[in-house]
């Protein structure tokens, strides 16, 4: 990541930030002096709730399954049939994890957190009916050779252009139940702990990209010779040097989320209270079949030449925080 990149990054946080905590002091002295006589304790029955915020992503970890063949073993780098490979290698057809990501920590695009929910109050129980929906933006990782070719195709890789997944259009939107327990008191400011769960739908743009190298860098696969050796080089190896691997897929899975919920209320008068509010949550593993655009720049096929060139994609560890502030009316 460029450091002016990381530096846009920053500034927009801390720009976000800010007008946060503005928001929050104006709004909370715009009361104090309009209500100074208001109650500290709410008021049973429905209220609604409004939230706006930030978000960020921790690590999401991403894995692809499927089948992993030798570049040597693709027939369609052999103008001649004869010259292809017989080797059990090339017949290889069990599916295993053969390439990882773990996407870092924060996004290289702007984040939100924005929710919409209809509660009731009993006592200091608040059970709540929310949808929310926290935008987690982009962010770019190397992608890892795995399983059995990671030895030998790890030196296939161009230098210049190594090997990486981007997720873009990240988003999480949810329908969760929560409750939380009110710490009330005889101050204006309730503390509040809570709990919830339920159905989540995840959202983003998986990209990979894998570039070989050229034969002037070296690309010397298995099987193939040292192209600074001097010898004559396979057409196979010739046609493969410098090609790419790429893929764009889609995803929109449902699974199931969690999250923990804290924060500190101000109750304005009997019906109006702003809070500020943080946001823990996690998800389960969410899983897409996809298909290679390209393979070694031709037809997204296995090494037969027909096959589809078919995976899944395994994304796991989808966790992300968030803070807002909430605005919250009792109907």
């Amino acid at each position: 990541m460029s450091k002016t990149l990381i530096a846009n990054r920053w500034s927009c946080r801390v720009a976000t930030g800010v007008r946060l905590a503005t928001a929050v002091v104006l709004a909370a002295l715009s009361w104090f002096v309009a209500h100074p006589a208001a109650s500290a304790q709410g008021q049973d029955g429905f209220y609604l709730r409004g939230d706006f915020g930030d978000s960020d992503a921790l690590t999401v970890r991403g894995s692809i399954e499927g089948v992993d063949q030798p570049t040597r073993c693709d027939r369609l780098l052999y103008p001649d049939p004869a010259m292809i490979p017989r080797d059990p290698a090339c017949s290889e057809s069990a599916s295993g994890v053969f390439a990882t990501v773990a996407f870092d920590r924060g996004a290289e695009t702007m984040t939100s957190a924005t929710s919409l929910a209809l509660g009731y109050t009993r006592g200091w129980v608040r059970l709540e009916a929310e949808l929310n929906n926290t935008a987690l933006g982009a962010t770019s990782a190397p992608l890892l050779d795995a399983w059995r070719q990671a030895p030998e195709k790890v030196h296939e890789w161009s230098a210049v252009e190594q090997p990486r997944a981007r997720i873009s259009g990240f988003s999480v939107t949810d329908l969760f139940l929560n409750v939380h327990l009110d710490y009330n008191n005889s101050s204006r400011f309730t503390p509040f702990l809570g709990v919830g769960g339920g159905v989540s739908n995840v959202i983003l743009v998986f990209d990979g990209l894998r570039v070989r190298r050229t034969l002037s860098d070296g690309f010397a696969p298995a099987g193939g010779v040292d192209p600074r050796a001097g010898t004559v080089i396979p057409a196979w190896q010739a046609r493969a040097a410098g090609t790419v691997d790429t893929v764009s897929l889609p995803l929109a899975e449902s699974t199931y989320g969690s999250n923990l919920i804290g924060g500190v209320a101000f109750e304005a008068d009997d019906r109006f209270s702003i809070a500020l509010r943080g946001r823990y949550a996690r998800y389960r593993d969410v899983r897409k079949r996809g298909k290679w655009d390209l393979v070694r720049s031709h037809a997204s096929v296995l090494a037969d030449g027909t096959t589809p060139a078919t995976f899944d994609l395994v994304l796991s560890g989808i966790v992300y925080y968030s803070a807002s502030i909430s605005f919250m009316y009792d109907l």
